[in-house]
């Protein structure tokens, strides 16, 4: 087995373990262009594609259920809705609709 299999085995191995192509890359010091020509090449790369998308979206969809819990919480940064805010959005409105002029 040469250094070009050892390389290759590894970058699957990788590759399969949900690396980042640009992950690869600095640890096998080869470049994006031959690792990204090679994992091509395989077989399955278009299913293990597909379940890596899968995986990614049920990833992103649990992180933005988590954001807007949080941004639910009561007291959580500039979206929390307090008694403050509401007197205040109510202030705000008041003055814009009091310059308004109806004729």
């Amino acid at each position: 087995m040469g250094s070009t299999e050892n390389w290759q085995e590894r970058a699957e191995e990788y590759y399969r373990d949900g690396l980042k192509i640009t992950d690869i890359e600095a640890l096998l010091d080869v470049s994006r262009k031959s690792i990204s020509a090679y994992l091509r090449s395989l077989p399955d790369y278009e299913q293990i594609r597909e379940q890596r998308k899968k995986e990614t979206a049920i990833s992103r969809r649990q992180y933005k259920t988590k954001k807007q819990q949080q941004y639910r919480q009561k007291g959580c940064g500039i979206y929390a809705v307090t008694s403050e805010t509401m007197r205040r959005e109510h202030e705000l409105a008041v003055m814009e609709l009091s310059r308004e002029k109806y004729h």
